[in-house]
């Protein structure tokens, strides 16, 4: 939330001769209060909850092409919902004109495929989300 919205809720709260707000969205929690003794307000803000996922993202180890597959007429290594073991290959990265596999370096299982097929990927960019086992 944006300091402006903040200030529209104070606004809200003098021009409608109210004494308290409380907004909801997702997380986030705010009540403004208006103290009636002085001219000060209150802003209170909800502890933001941290999500521990227990997902790991693979990432690319170079800047290459990312393909999918071993040959454009095969099946793709992996898909969505794949067990795979440690070593198994997951895709090829062509850089310099050298095809690259990566391989798990443990087991796990895809739960989604960050790039699509035959497209440049940057180095440490995210190419599978994965759920260890």
């Amino acid at each position: 939330m944006q300091t402006k919205e903040i200030e529209k809720l104070i606004s809200l709260l003098q021009s409608n001769h109210l004494n308290e707000i409380e907004y909801r969205e997702k997380e986030l929690y705010i009540r403004v209060k208006k103290d009636n003794n002085t001219n000060t307000r209150e802003v209170e803000t909800a502890p933001t909850v941290e999500k521990k996922s227990t997902h790991h993202v693979i990432k690319s180890p170079i800047v290459g092409t990312f393909y999918r597959t071993p040959s454009p007429d095969s099946p793709p290594y992996v898909e969505k919902g794949t067990i795979v073991k440690k070593g198994d290959v997951l895709c090829t990265l062509e850089a310099m004109k050298l095809m690259n596999q990566l391989v798990a370096e443990f087991d796990c299982e895809i739960v989604s495929i960050l790039a699509d097929q035959a497209t440049l990927v940057e180095y440490d960019q995210g190419l599978f989300e994965v759920k260890p086992l």
